[in-house]
């Protein structure tokens, strides 16, 4: 099965695996943590190619060295971003004392890592005094240290020390690389990248290792408990995904506010692949359960709008114009991003309604 598994990845759309169909909650569920397993350690090999793309950027400072390690950002963060479906249920990512806030939290205040236009001296990089030594537990000490906004750590803090600040209406941020060649602080900025990076690599080690199949960690505790317990587990990271946090936190605010600082990766213009990597998350789950075929959910009304609504979703998502940060102020993208955001409450709503049915009730 495992070696099955492998051989269906489709990296390019969907890191998703293939499943035979199933009827059977307990198979779903096992299902579910192949799922989650593979996904995380794909996520794991592709953090370590960025921080190997990384240190050779900070070693060798250039145009092309630069531009490897964003590529391989971007790389990471599709990855990444089909993780976060497995949310929101207490599991091993956000746990009291889990790592997803030193992975993934935004919106980042620039200035408390580095320097900013108007203030060149800002920043944890730029603070000798207080900070002599940059470290792994200091950061992990100042993430979020008096202020949500402060984030010290994770893809968001890598991807400003890379992008810089973005003040460009049809592109990304544009720091330059000579500032780890030459400028001031140019090392200590170096140091704080890989620290941040090793520790990126450090945490999702983590993920990995609770959700492999045979051995003593959460995957085991999860596959253990009840099966229509573990299912609403399951199906209540994906309703709150994408009903709350992907169409709400990471859309419909920044189409409310139309500010830049609102969008979810607004440093490297990538916030709309990001939405599309969250809903791909979505729909492997969907997928990997054979959650559609399971009695007495198979044929029902609601069973065939989830079907539509999954096929529909990823052609409308791919349609948002980009970059995100103007497609929030133009009008045409703005029908676009709102519709989205309707569409996956939407199916959020159906797959809550679904839930009841198979005895495993998710409130929307």
């Amino acid at each position: 099965m495992k070696n099955k598994m492998l051989a269906c990845l489709v990296l390019s759309a969907s890191i998703m695996p293939c499943f035979a169909q199933t009827q059977t909650i307990k198979s779903s569920i096992e299902n579910y943590g192949q799922l989650v397993h593979s996904t995380y350690a794909e996520t794991l090999e592709r953090a370590k190619l960025l921080q190997t793309a990384l240190k050779n950027f900070t070693e060798t400072p250039s145009v092309m060295t630069q531009n490897i390690a964003k590529e391989s950002w971007i790389h990471a963060r599709e990855a990444y971003g089909q993780t976060e479906v497995f949310r929101f249920y207490n599991g091993p990512i956000d746990r009291d004392g889990g790592p997803e806030g030193l992975l993934n939290s935004w919106p980042l205040d620039e200035a408390y890592i580095d320097y900013v236009q108007g203030n060149p001296t800002a920043g944890i990089i730029n603070n000798l005094a207080t900070y002599p030594d940059i470290t792994s537990e200091l950061l992990i000490s100042l993430n979020e240290y008096d202020g949500e906004k402060n984030i010290s750590t994770g893809y968001h803090a890598i991807e400003f020390l890379l992008w810089g600040q973005d003040f460009f209406a049809t592109g990304p941020g544009q720091r330059s690389f000579e500032d780890y060649l030459d400028a001031p602080n140019a090392g200590r900025r170096a140091k704080y990248l890989n620290v941040i990076a090793d520790l990126l690599v450090e945490d999702l080690s983590g993920l990995e290792s609770e959700w492999r199949a045979g051995e003593s960690n959460f995957r085991q505790e999860f596959e253990a408990l009840k099966d229509v317990t573990a299912l609403k587990k399951i199906l209540s990271g994906v309703v709150f995904m994408a009903g709350d946090e992907l169409s709400g936190e990471r859309m419909y605010v920044a189409y409310d506010t139309a500010g830049q600082e609102d969008e979810h990766s607004c440093f490297s213009d990538m916030t709309h692949m990001d939405i599309q990597w969250n809903y791909w998350g979505v729909q492997n789950v969907i997928r990997a359960l054979n959650f559609l075929d399971l009695v007495p959910l198979k044929g029902t009304a609601v069973a065939k709008r989830i079907e539509s609504r999954l096929s529909t979703l990823p052609l409308l998502l791919a349609t948002i114009p980009t970059p995100f940060d103007q497609a929030i102020t133009d009008e045409k993208g703005r029908t676009i991003i709102l519709n989205s955001v309707e569409e996956l409450e939407a199916l959020a709503r159906d797959i809550a309604e679904a839930s009841k049915l198979v005895g495993a009730g998710v409130d929307y």
